[in-house]
C-alpha cells in the first residue's frame, strides 16, 4: 500500500431500487462499482408485511476508494438515499491493509488528487460479524444471534473452494454451497453475538459454520 495513504471498500446493501441510485450517484463522482451482489433480507415475510419493508431482496454493491473520500460518499448516501429510513438500506466502510499496487492505482486514477492530505486510521464502534454455513442454514445463524442482540442480517450464496484434505484432517464434511451470513453490530454486542453463533451454529453442528468479524470504519443508516 502506497506511504501515507489509506483506502476503504465502501459498501453499500439496500433494495434494489435503492441501489440503481447509488449507482448513478457513484457515476456522477467518476468510482466505478467494483462489485455488485444479489442477496436476501433476514427479516421473514411476516415482518416485511407488518412494518411494511417492501422486499427481501437486497442489493450489495461493494467498490475500493481512497479514506478521504468516504465520509463525503456516506453523507451523499445518506441525504439523497435517505438512509436510515425504512425500507432504504445501510453503508459502511472497510479498512484495507494491503494489495497490489495495481489496485491502487486503479482507485488513485478514478479519485481527484486529494490536496488536504490522507487521514490516519480510526478506530470507530461497530464491526461487521460474518458467518459461513451450509446452504439452507442462514435462518438458525439469525436465531443464535438475535437473542444474543443482532437486529438483522444479510444473506448472500456462495461455493466452497478448498483442499478436501483439509476438511478429513478436520473431520468434517462441508457443503460445496455454502451461505454467507453478515451481521453489523455495534463491539459492545459482538462477544455475546459470535459466542452465540459459535455454540449453536459451530464447525460440529449441523450448520458446519464458522463465524469471524471485521472492522467497521465508517457507517450510515445504522441506529
Amino acid at each position: 500500500m502506497p506511504e501515507n495513504k489509506f483506502y476503504r471498500i465502501l459498501v453499500l446493501i439496500a433494495n434494489p431500487d435503492v441501489a440503481l441510485k447509488a449507482e448513478k450517484l457513484l457515476a456522477e463522482s467518476d468510482i466505478p462499482v467494483q462489485y455488485r451482489i444479489k442477496a436476501q433480507g433476514t427479516a421473514s415475510s411476516e415482518i416485511i408485511n407488518m412494518f411494511g419493508l417492501g422486499t427481501s431482496e437486497k442489493t450489495m454493491m461493494a467498490m475500493a476508494i481512497q479514506q478521504t473520500e468516504a465520509p463525503g460518499m456516506l453523507r451523499q448516501f445518506r441525504k439523497r438515499l435517505y438512509l436510515g429510513m425504512p425500507n432504504t438500506g445501510v453503508a459502511f466502510t472497510i479498512p484495507i491493509s494491503g494489495g497490489g499496487q495495481n489496485l491502487f492505482d486503479f482507485i488513485d486514477e478514478a479519485t481527484e488528487p486529494d490536496e488536504g492530505g490522507n487521514m490516519a486510521e480510526e478506530g470507530r464502534d461497530s464491526c461487521m460479524i460474518i458467518s459461513i454455513v451450509n446452504q439452507g442454514l442462514s435462518d438458525e445463524v439469525m436465531k443464535a444471534a438475535r437473542p444474543a442482540g443482532a437486529t438483522g442480517g444479510t444473506v448472500f450464496h456462495s461455493r466452497r473452494l478448498g483442499n478436501e484434505t483439509a476438511t478429513k484432517i478436520l473431520g468434517i464434511s462441508v457443503q460445496e454451497e455454502r451461505e454467507v451470513v453478515m451481521i453489523l453490530a455495534r463491539n459492545s454486542r459482538k462477544k455475546e453475538i459470535m459466542e452465540a453463533i459459535n455454540k449453536h451454529c459451530g464447525i460440529d453442528s449441523e450448520c458446519n459454520g464458522i463465524v469471524f468479524s471485521v472492522p467497521i470504519a465508517d457507517i450510515e443508516g445504522m441506529g
